[in-house]
Formats: structure tokens, C-alpha cells, sequence
């Protein structure tokens, strides 16, 4: 079920809110947890009924695995860790990468392939990681094996099971056992309530009608000239943030409105100024799990610069191919490995030079930290913006040929009108009165008026992208007359939006 549909907003979370607040407010918690996640199994189950069957299995054979783990001897529990990783990952490996395996086997030995017919559980790659989490402090000792009531919840809680933040044990399980958080609270309702809004007009306004516009670029590569290639590079950077940041903050407004908190997975990632700091600011629960469970078990930066490197690219090819089974996501992961890579080691640098005043930094330069003045840092938001958004060609294309070719139109210099077309794929249904005036009365005029509306499109993408996070003016306590009505005007223009609705981005993920 889509947090961007008509049955979500209007029958199932109305529901579970009155179903969790009521059994609540009679004081039968566990009544309510266990409502919450049959609800949460319907959100799954909607899609496919038969995905159930592959998160109850995760489900009950994880938490079987953290609790013998947690009660093994130390030699035992070394196998047991081993058994739990392989379970996991091996899950994760054969409904996603399976087939990607096979074929380039197949490719290697110079025989035909055939795809195995395997249904993808949707989310599959994100309740794994979170369970995998889970077993690895289990393990590590780092939490008490919880009950299995709560297990589930950790694991379906329906806001983030689909498309994260991958939270940790310690961010959700506590909240269930915090009475305070089960009754109702009118003022962090409403704050949750602004929260999902403001995601959802990115989300089905933004995201949507950007995508018709990338859509169509990427159907008719061959005939993109230099200035259409440009446009369609950001337009696709642009409407994965607004899809995929107003996705986690509609999930932290549910979250609210149920008086759990979930956490943030993006913190106005196009104000970097590196592609290290990027990468702090985008998707950080992913980065975060890698962190902790990969880059320092392997060393992380302690074991010298050749080690250092070694480990940031394997961590940033693992995270490709986290993203999908297919090359394109690994080359992805290499070019932003080599990003980071280079940051941190530019980092380094500067913070080996002695400093050029009292302060500790240099006048009109970036201090020791590696942190910029402002002068410097817009030309290197700039460049990391660029950077980052030719990387993501590779992430959109389905191949990689598919993405080099978009790259060279980029660079080849021509002009042949296709922006033109591009602007009028924009077809933003609310002007379509307007635009079929203009069409009937001065139709050469219909051109430049839809390629005025699409570059007017993208400054305003581009102002909301260096404006305030959302969680913001959510977090604002009073909400003013005037605030308020353009909320409900965004909601409304929002669902009336969702007729012409895309798929999450993130779900094949």
C-alpha cells in the first residue's frame, strides 16, 4: 500500500489510529501493539498477499537466531553469528540477486540464460537490514533479546517498513514500553500531520510531475541534445530527493501520529560541499548501518590510508549493489567511493596546514577542521551538486551503455530542440486549461510558453532545495491562520494529484 494513495489516507490510517488510540486509552497495551502490526501486515500484504510469507519467515526465524545467540557460549555463538549472516544475507541474496548471479555465470561460461521466476518481496532490502542490525548487537551484546510481540513491531511497524530509515533497536523498541507515548496528544498529532502533508505535496507535486518530464528523456535518449541531457540529469537528482525525502517524511509525520519517532534520513543534502558530506546528509541510515557494521569492523580509518580507501570502496560498492542487482548500481557505488575517497584525503590535507591566524583559520580559506567560509563554499556546492548528479545518470539507466550514452550527450555540445519536448512531457494537469487556450489561439506561442513553464518548474525545485528541512516548520508548535489554510491546500491539491500517482522509487530497492 502506498503512503500516496486514496485507501491509505482515507481507510487504513484512520482506522489504525482509532484502533491503536482506543485500545490504549481502555489500557490494553498489548492489544494495541498486536493491532498495530496486524495492520501493519495488511499494508504489506496489499500489494501481494504472498510477500507474507517471506517477511514471517525473516521474522521468525531472526528472532529465534538472536535468541539462541544471545544464550550461546562463545564457541557456539560464533556459529551462530555466522548461521544468522547467512540467513539473512543469503534471503536478501536469492530474491534479489539470484538472477543477476546466474546471468553473468552464464556470461563467464558462454551459456544461454534463463531467469528463475522469483517474486521480489517489496522492502526486502530494507526489513533485512534492520533485522541483521538487530541479530549483530544481539550478538555483540549490546541488547537484551526482546519480546517476540515487540520483535514484530521493530521489525513491520508499517512507516517505515517499506522504505526506512532503517532503525536500530534502541531508536523504536523503547517507545512501545513509554506509556506517555500511548495516549493522545493533540499537539503532536497536528505536528505529524504537517509533516505528512509537506511529504506528500513533494512527493505526488513535485516528484510526480518531474517524473513525467525524466520519463520521457530516458524513452528517447537518442534524440537528446546537450542542453535536454543537462536537464534531464538534475531533473531525475531532483525528483529521487523529493520522492524519496518526502517518502521518510511522511513516514516521520505517521510515526508522530502514533507517538513514535522515527528517525531522519535526510538533512538538506544539496547544501554539501563534498560528496563525504553528501553523504552524511543523504539516505544517513544506510550510511550509518554500513558504518557500524562494515567500515569499522573492517578497520575503518585505523589501519592507515591504503586500508582507509580500501574500505570506503567496498563499503560504497556494497551499498550499489544494496540499491539493485545490476551493474550500473556498482559502478554508481565506485564513482562515489572515489568521491568520498577523495574528500576525505583533501580533508586530511587541509587539516595538516598550519593555520593563518589566531582563529585557527585562514582568511577567505577553509579551516582545519576542513570546514569552508562562506565565499568558498557555493563554488564547491556547485561542483559536488554537479558530481553527484552525473553519478545518479548510472543509477537511472537501466544499463550501463544507457547511462554512458546520456553522459556523452551531455558533453557532445549540440542543440536540436528537444528541450522543447521535454517541456511539454512537464504536462502539468492543472494548467491544461490554459495551456489548451494558448494552443487553440496563438499555437506557435504553445512552445516557448511550456519550455517558460518547465524552466520556472525547476527554479522553484531549485529554491525548495536550499530552503528550510521539513521537519522545520513541523516542529513549530502554533501554527498560524494563514499556515494552516496553505496546508489544507497543499492536501487537497495533493490527492487530487493522485489519480496520475508513480510507484516509490525506493521499492525495487
Amino acid at each position: 500500500m502506498l503512503f500516496n494513495s486514496h485507501i491509505f489516507i482515507f481507510v487504513f490510517l484512520p482506522l489504525t489510529l482509532a484502533g491503536w488510540y482506543f485500545f490504549n486509552y481502555r489500557k490494553r497495551y498489548r492489544l494495541a501493539q498486536g493491532y498495530l502490526i496486524g495492520m501493519s501486515l495488511w499494508f504489506y500484504a496489499y500489494f501481494d498477499v504472498r510477500y507474507l510469507w517471506s517477511l514471517a519467515a525473516s521474522c521468525l526465524v531472526g528472532y529465534v537466531l538472536c535468541a539462541l545467540c544471545k544464550k550461546g557460549r562463545k564457541g557456539g555463538k560464533r556459529l551462530l553469528i555466522a548461521a544468522g549472516c547467512v540467513f539473512h544475507l543469503g534471503m536478501l541474496g536469492y530474491f534479489k540477486y539470484a538472477n543477476f548471479f546466474l546471468e553473468n555465470a552464464c556470461a563467464v561460461l558462454g551459456r544461454d540464460f534463463t531467469p528463475l521466476q522469483i517474486l521480489l518481496p517489496v522492502g526486502i532490502s530494507f526489513y533485512t537490514f534492520q533485522q541483521l542490525a538487530y541479530f549483530l548487537d544481539c550478538a555483540r551484546g549490546e541488547t537484551e533479546v526482546c519480546s517476540f510481540l515487540d520483535y514484530a513491531a521493530f521489525l513491520v511497524y508499517f512507516p517505515q517498513l517499506l522504505q526506512g530509515p532503517i532503525l536500530l533497536h534502541g531508536e523504536l523498541i523503547g517507545q512501545f514500553h513509554e506509556e506517555s507515548r500511548r495516549h493522545f496528544d493533540a499537539e503532536r498529532v497536528a505536528g505529524g500531520i504537517v509533516r505528512f502533508v509537506l511529504g506528500l505535496s513533494k512527493k505526488a507535486l513535485l516528484a510526480d510531475t518531474l517524473g513525467k518530464a525524466v520519463n520521457f528523456g530516458y524513452e528517447n535518449i537518442a534524440s537528446l541534445d546537450s542542453p535536454s541531457a543537462v536537464f534531464l540529469a538534475a531533473g531525475y537528482m531532483i525528483e529521487l530527493y523529493f520522492d524519496f525525502s518526502g517518502y521518510c517524511d511522511m513516514a516521520v509525520g505517521l510515526g508522530k501520529m502514533f507517538g513514535i519517532e522515527i528517525a531522519e534520513n535526510f538533512d538538506a543534502p544539496f547544501k554539501s560541499a563534498s560528496v563525504k558530506e553528501f553523504w552524511r546528509r543523504w539516505h544517513m541510515t544506510l550510511g550509518r548501518f554500513f558504518t557500524k557494521y562494515v567500515y569499522i569492523p573492517l578497520g575503518g580509518s585505523r589501519k592507515g590510508r591504503l586500508r582507509t580507501v580500501c574500505n570506503t570502496m567496498l563499503v560504497f560498492l556494497l551499498s550499489g549493489l544494496w540499491h539493485g542487482a545490476s551493474w550500473n548500481f556498482v559502478f554508481w557505488g565506485f564513482l562515489h567511493g572515489i568521491g568520498v575517497t577523495v574528500s576525505a584525503l583533501r580533508r586530511k590535507k587541509i587539516a595538516a596546514k598550519p593555520s593563518a591566524n589566531a582563529s585557527g583559520t585562514a582568511a577567505g580559506g577553509p579551516d582545519r577542521t576542513g570546514g569552508l567560509c562562506g565565499l568558498c563554499r557555493l563554488p564547491r556546492q556547485i561542483f559536488t551538486f554537479a558530481y553527484v548528479t552525473l553519478t545518479f545518470v548510472f543509477f537511472r539507466a537501466s544499463t550501463l551503455s544507457q547511462g554512458f550514452a546520456v553522459i556523452g550527450k551531455i558533453f557532445r555540445f549540440r542543440w536540436n530542440g528537444f528541450l522543447f519536448r521535454m517541456a511539454e512531457a512537464l504536462d502539468i494537469t492543472e494548467l491544461y486549461a490554459v495551456t489548451k487556450a494558448l494552443d487553440m489561439a496563438a499555437p506557435s506561442l504553445l512552445p516557448w510558453a511550456n519550455l517558460g513553464l518547465f524552466l520556472l518548474f525547476f527554479l522553484l525545485c531549485g529554491v525548495l532545495l536550499t530552503a528550510e528541512k521539513a521537519s522545520v516548520p513541523a516542529g513549530k508548535r502554533k501554527l498560524s491562520l494563514a499556515r494552516t489554510a496553505a496546508l489544507a491546500i497543499l492536501f487537497v491539491w495533493s490527492v487530487l494529484s493522485l489519480s496520475g500517482v508513480s510507484t516509490f522509487l525506493y521499492f525495487t530497492f
